[in-house]
């Protein structure tokens, strides 16, 4: 047998002309929508200059039939619904009817069986202090690999079903952007650029001494994750570049770190004058607050007093200061997969010996202050401070709550209660009308067992982020942006 008879029964290629397509005439829908690498010379007037080529078309319009709401507020489910979304939000809900599955117009998605619950908030990462550094570093020296890198670990956040995330030292809004714009795959970002911290305060990595240290909150000298400042007039100076750079609120260190040697746990960091001046710039600069690394009451309660909005970690925090916070509205961020992965190897190595002793003191303390402060009325997000090598490990901060905890309580922390941390009360964390359409299909019940969210092979089966699919196990729902 000839090369020619071969060729002849294996047939030939069949093209299909993209230039002259009727979605490419149409400008293509989100599915087959394909980025602008190549222009003919010379190029139409028409050409939009001054529109990035990766901005997509609109979602196709989709409608979820027979499935299962999770509705956390309440903490109960809505049977055999159909939501539909459409230009990103959630149009409409309703009970399923057999014409919901041949609306002209709509993609019907078949999902008898299924359960729909909102996008994941985890409103304390650090998603650019990423894996993989030499001598554990914990931020890459260079701003370009941190860059870089953070793809991937916003990838992975999305792809474990974590539609928004809020950063709390490291980011800036240029992430913010690319996510918006799908430059990068990844979660909605709320960001505050970096940390302020006093000299000798737990960001303060003190480049200028002999002994310069690392943490999740310190400098690499960069400024980009940590900013030392002291005083009023400072702190003033500071928050206002940060506002102007664009940060939708400000993280400062109220006591002393874990992952800090140089400061005592218990240490009280900024004066309330210093705290207060900072809080007043966010609060007139429409910043959503100030929030506070912090362990200790007495430390609490100077950030308190100067205004601040949220506390993070706080596993020492007592009662009292727990019915203040409830009373003045002030959010609890606790972090309990950090600390409990640091305690242990391979991840031991990360923090230094002396700060291995700190972390004994908020172990046990971590599990207690988070059910007393739902005992007596406090806002609780759902946090998980994993930088570096930790990052994949973030889901399990779900089986650690539900030790303490009822899964419909842990769930309303991953969502509604992260919406009001991040002053987004009825568009993320839930499913209702008007809402952004970040989504997970579950093949479970969450309000039964939140620690599903862990088992993301097994019951994960989609997730929608701004209405567009980037995972699915589900026929006929098609993947749009897929996270590989």
């Amino acid at each position: 047998m000839t090369l020619n008879d071969i060729t002849s029964n294996l047939g030939s290629f069949e093209l299909i002309d993209q230039a002259t397509s009727k979605d490419a005439e149409a400008g293509g829908s989100a599915y087959d929508w394909q980025p602008t690498h190549w222009l003919k010379f010379p190029v139409p007037e028409s050409y939009d200059l001054s529109s990035p080529p990766w901005i997509r078309p609109e979602q196709v319009p989709m409608s979820f039939v027979g499935i299962n709401v999770v509705d956390v507020e309440n903490g109960k489910i809505l049977p055999s619904m159909t939501v539909k979304i459409k230009s990103g939000k959630i149009q409409s809900i309703s009970k399923s009817t057999v014409e919901h599955m041949q609306e002209k117009d709509w993609q019907s998605v078949r999902c008898q069986g299924l359960y729909l619950s909102p996008g994941l908030i985890d409103v304390h990462t650090h998603f650019t202090a990423s894996p993989g550094q030499p001598n554990g570093q914990l931020v890459p020296a260079s701003e370009t690999q941190t860059a870089l890198a953070a793809t991937h670990v916003l990838k992975g956040m999305l792809w474990r079903g974590f539609t928004t995330v809020r950063d709390v030292g490291g980011a800036n809004r240029h992430y913010k952007n690319a996510t918006e714009q799908w430059l990068i795959p990844g979660p909605r970002i709320f960001q505050g650029g970096p940390v302020m911290s006093q000299t000798g305060g737990h960001g303060d990595d003190g480049a200028d001494s002999d002994k310069p240290i690392t943490g999740c909150c310190g400098s690499t000298g960069s400024g980009r994750d940590s900013v030392v400042v002291d005083g009023v007039e400072e702190c003033t100076r500071a928050a206002r570049k940060m506002m102007r750079a664009g940060a939708d609120h400000i993280k400062i260190c109220s006591s002393g770190g874990v992952a800090s040697p140089t400061d005592k746990l218990d240490s009280e960091q900024f004066t309330v004058a210093e705290i207060k001046a900072i809080c007043d710039v966010v609060r007139m600069m429409k910043g959503t607050l100030v929030t506070a690394h912090c362990f200790t009451s007495p430390a609490a309660r100077n950030a308190i007093e100067g205004g601040i909005g949220g506390i993070e970690h706080g596993h020492l925090l007592d009662d009292d200061t727990l019915k203040l916070m409830a009373k003045k509205g002030v959010h609890l961020t606790p972090t309990l997969i950090v600390q409990e992965l640091l305690s242990k190897p391979p991840y031991q190595a990360m923090i230094p010996p002396q700060s291995r002793e700190k972390l004994k003191l908020v172990i046990d303390g971590g599990y207690k202050v988070i059910k007393r402060a739902h005992e007596l009325g406090v806002n609780i997000g759902f946090g998980t401070d994993c930088f570096g090598s930790m990052q994949n490990v973030q889901l399990s901060e779900f089986d650690l709550r539900k030790r303490v905890l009822s899964s419909d309580v842990v769930l309303r922390h991953a969502t509604v209660n992260g919406a009001k941390i991040l002053g987004m009360q009825g568009k993320l964390g839930v499913i209702q009308e008007g809402a952004f359409a970040d989504l997970l299909l579950l093949s479970a019940n969450p309000l039964e067992d939140v620690g599903i969210f862990n088992e993301p092979h097994k019951f994960v089966k989609g997730i929608v982020k701004d209405g567009r699919v980037v995972r699915s196990e589900i026929r006929d729902l098609r993947v749009e942006v897929p996270l590989v």
